[in-house]
């Protein structure tokens, strides 16, 4: 294969997606400075984001409240969701705090099983909305301070089960 021809390549529909995917994510970005607007386009993945703390509440007993997605001003900051915690233990708290990390695989799973195999006119459409899903997972995959607190509540005793299971694993 000639250099020319390698540096003419057209990229695969999964590289396309890829590549749009990260244009979502710094198109999204740019909506930070005014919060209406930032929440508005977030607002799908604070969606998800609150959501993956409400079944992972629910599914380890955390008794999890409605969800609420309306901004609220917590010092310099907005808090763009909430839902509470109405039994956080030191088995769920870390599980219920680390949540949005689910978001991760959920974002290669809308890229790689969502993109079509081939260009078609009737399927643009998915070239445009999978990535938008995947970035707005992506943006909002990572935990919040508030979320990092409920870990802290079973950081040691997770510790402590941790350190004794491999002890026995040892013996």
């Amino acid at each position: 294969m000639s250099p020319r021809a390698d540096a003419c390549r057209v990229l695969t529909p999964l590289e396309l997606a890829g590549a749009l995917t990260l244009i979502w994510v710094l198109i999204l970005r740019l909506f930070r400075r005014n919060i209406v607007a930032f929440w508005l386009a977030a607002l799908p993945g604070v969606i998800l984001h609150e959501m993956t703390h409400w079944m992972v509440a629910f599914a380890t007993f955390g008794r999890p409240g409605f969800p609420r997605f309306i901004p609220n001003k917590m010092g310099n900051a907005y808090a763009l969701g909430r839902v509470p915690i109405h039994n956080p233990r030191w088995f769920n708290g870390a599980l219920i705090g680390l949540s949005p990390l689910l978001l991760m695989p959920l974002a290669y799973a809308v890229i790689v099983y969502g993109t079509p195999w081939r260009f078609s006119w009737l399927g643009g459409w998915q070239f445009i909305l999978m990535p938008l899903i995947a970035a707005e997972c992506l943006l909002e995959c990572i935990p919040s301070r508030p979320d990092l607190r409920l870990v802290s509540l079973s950081a040691i005793p997770l510790g402590i089960v941790g350190v004794m299971a491999y002890l026995f694993w040892l013996r």
